[in-house]
């Protein structure tokens, strides 16, 4: 079963995201802030990281940092960032970090995070009609 790692410190946006993907049959890990999902990420090894970019203690560009510099492993792990923050030099780190997609929370509905989120897991199952925002 595939894990995935939810690093938001928006409890409800958690909750529901967590549960959707557990429905699906993923395991579901979480963190409140970038220090927390640091530690669980470099310990428990996701298939996926979901990761906002507002947050305390560390933000999620100080994580994707810190995430490339743990290792050869912590490296291969895809991250598609969820936030509510859309400026372009945020989105442009993030490319340069790495990440795999960059979904503004508000401009997206939790059905159409979630098709991400498979598609990333599953990319040969494929999903049409989703907007441009997954990197290849």
């Amino acid at each position: 079963m595939k894990k995935i790692l939810i690093i938001d410190d928006d409890t409800t946006f958690q909750k529901t995201m967590s549960d959707s993907l557990a429905s699906l049959h993923y395991t579901v890990a979480s963190a409140l802030d970038g220090e927390e999902g640091l530690a669980k990420a470099l310990a428990e090894k996701p298939d996926l990281i979901l990761l906002d970019i507002k947050m305390p203690k560390m933000d999620g560009i100080t994580f994707l940092k810190k995430l490339q510099s743990g290792g050869e492993d912590s490296t291969k792990i895809p991250v598609l960032v969820t936030s509510n923050i859309s400026t372009m030099d945020n989105i442009s780190e993030g490319i340069a970090l790495g990440i795999k997609g960059y979904i503004v929370k508000s401009d997206e509905s939790l059905d159409t995070i979630v098709q991400h989120v498979e598609e990333l897991l599953n990319p040969k199952k494929g999903v049409s009609g989703l907007p441009s925002r997954l990197i290849s």
